[in-house]
C-alpha cells in the first residue's frame, strides 16, 4: 500500500513561509491566555464563592464571622487545582507520546468550554440547601479543567519547541495576560455595581468566548497556516517518543536551577496566595466602599497581577545575563523573607499571630514586591531552558519541567492549609 506524500508547506520559490498578519503568533499568545484563565477566573471570583458559602442566617457579615467553607474555599481550590495537575502531567508525561499533538491541543480545550458552560448554569441555581454538595461539586470541576489545562500545557510546549524563542515569549505573555485580564474584568463589574451572581456569570461567559474563539483560529492555523505546518513538519523530524527515568534524570541534571527556582517559587506561592491574601482586609473595614468592595479585588487581585505581569514583561525584555545558581538564591531569600510578612498582615479571621502590619501602605508594598519577584522568577524558569540544553532535546526539556512543576504544586498543596491555620 502506498503511503500518501504530505503536501510541501513551502512557497513557490523555496523560501520559508512567514507568519503572515503574525496569526501565529497571535494564536500562542491566545494559548497562553486560555491555559492560565480558568484558574484565574476561579481564583479571582472570589466573592461569588463567599456569596455562595455565605452563613445564610445573616445577610451582613465581617470578616471575623466567616463559615468554615468560606475560609477553606481558597485552599481546597488550591489543592484541588494542583492535584489535577500533577496527575495529569504525569500521565502526559508517561503516555502523551502515543496521542497527536493535535489531539492535545483541541481535546482539553472543548472538554474545559463545556465545563465552563456547566459552571455558568450553576450561578442561575439555589444552592443555599447543600452548600455542602456545591463546594464538592465546585471542586469536581476545578479538577476537571485543571486537568484538561494540564494535557493542554503539554501540547502547547510539544508545538512552541518547534519554533523561535520569539513564540515562546507570546505564550509567556499571554500566561501573564491572564490574571490581567481577569481582575480588571472585576473592577468593572464592580464599578458598574452588578450582583456577585452577574459579575460570576460574566467571568464565566467571558471565559467561554474566548476559548471558543481560541479553538477557532487553532482550526485556521493549526490545519491550514503553512507557517506553522512548516515548523510542525520540521519538529516531526523529531520522532516524540516516551522518555526513560534514566533520560528524565539525565535533563534534570542540565536544568536543575530551573526546577531549583520553581520549587521557591510554588512553596512561596501555595503559603500566601490566595490562601492568606485574600483573607487580608483594608485597615477601614467597615468605613466606606473602598474598604468593603474595592480593597481586596483591587490590591490582592488587580495590583499583584499587573505587577507579575510588568516582572514577566522585563524578563522576557531586558537581558540581565544573570546566572541561573543566583536566581535560585534570589528564590530562597523570596521565600524566606515573603511567607512570615504576609503571615502578620491584617488577614482574618487569626487564632494565633498578632497583626504587625496593619494598615494598608504595608501590606501594598509586600504585594508589590511578591508580584514583581514572582512574574519575573516565574518567566526565568522558562527562559533559561534554552540557554542550557540543546536544541534537539528542547522539547523534552520543556515537558520534564512542566511535570516537575506540576509534581510541586501538588506535593507542597498542604501549605495552603497549614498557612492558614497558623495565623
Amino acid at each position: 500500500m502506498e503511503t500518501k506524500p504530505k503536501l510541501s508547506v513551502e512557497t513557490p520559490s523555496g523560501d520559508k513561509p512567514k507568519d503572515a498578519y503574525g496569526m501565529v503568533y497571535i494564536l500562542f499568545f491566545l494559548m497562553g491566555l486560555v491555559h492560565i484563565l480558568p484558574a484565574t477566573f476561579f481564583v479571582t471570583a472570589n466573592d461569588y464563592w463567599m456569596h455562595k458559602f455565605r452563613n445564610t442566617s445573616f445577610e451582613d457579615v465581617d470578616s471575623s464571622h466567616r463559615t468554615v467553607l468560606q475560609v477553606e474555599f481558597s485552599p481546597c481550590l488550591t489543592i484541588s487545582m494542583q492535584v489535577s495537575i500533577v496527575l495529569f502531567l504525569f500521565l502526559s508525561l508517561v503516555f502523551g507520546h502515543k496521542y497527536s499533538i493535535k489531539l492535545k491541543l483541541f481535546g482539553p480545550l472543548i472538554i474545559v468550554l463545556v465545563s465552563f458552560i456547566i459552571a455558568a448554569i450553576f450561578i442561575h441555581i439555589d444552592t443555599d440547601t447543600w452548600q455542602e454538595g456545591f463546594f464538592a461539586f465546585t471542586m469536581l470541576i476545578v479538577f476537571l479543567i485543571n486537568a484538561m489545562c494540564s494535557i493542554f500545557g503539554m501540547g502547547i510546549y510539544t508545538a512552541v519547541s518547534n519554533f523561535s524563542t520569539e513564540y515562546l515569549g507570546a505564550y509567556l505573555s499571554g500566561q501573564g495576560m491572564a490574571t490581567v485580564f481577569t481582575s480588571f474584568l472585576q473592577i468593572f463589574a464592580l464599578a458598574i455595581g452588578v450582583s456577585t451572581e452577574t459579575s460570576a456569570l460574566v467571568y464565566f461567559w467571558v471565559a467561554i468566548v474566548i476559548v471558543a474563539f481560541t479553538l477557532f483560529l487553532m482550526t485556521v492555523v493549526v490545519l491550514r497556516n503553512p507557517f506553522f505546518q512548516y515548523n510542525e513538519q520540521n519538529g516531526e523530524k523529531r520522532k516524540e517518543k516516551r522518555l526513560s527515568f534514566r533520560e528524565i534524570v539525565d535533563i534534570l541534571k542540565v536544568i536543575w536551577p530551573s526546577a531549583g527556582i520553581m520549587i521557591f517559587l510554588v512553596a512561596t506561592l501555595n503559603t500566601v496566595h490566595p490562601a492568606i491574601s485574600s483573607l487580608v482586609v483594608s485597615e477601614g473595614e467597615g468605613n466606606g466602599r473602598w474598604n468593603d468592595v474595592y480593597f481586596v479585588p483591587v490590591i490582592t487581585f488587580t495590583l499583584n497581577a499587573v505587577l507579575d505581569y510588568v516582572g514577566r514583561f522585563v524578563a522576557l525584555k531586558l537581558t540581565l545575563n544573570i546566572k541561573p545558581v543566583w536566581l535560585v538564591c534570589c528564590s530562597v531569600v523570596r521565600f524566606v523573607a515573603l511567607v512570615p510578612l504576609f503571615m502578620l498582615c491584617n488577614a482574618q479571621p487569626r487564632k494565633h499571630l498578632p497583626v504587625v502590619f496593619d494598615h494598608d501602605y504595608q501590606y501594598i508594598i509586600i504585594m508589590v514586591a511578591f508580584a514583581l519577584s514572582n512574574g519575573y522568577l516565574l518567566n526565568m524558569v522558562t527562559l533559561i531552558i534554552p540557554k542550557m540544553i540543546p536544541p534537539e532535546k528542547l522539547e523534552d526539556a520543556y515537558h520534564v519541567q512542566l511535570v516537575v512543576t506540576g509534581i510541586l504544586l501538588g506535593a507542597l498543596s498542604f501549605l495552603s492549609f497549614v498557612s492558614v491555620d497558623l495565623i
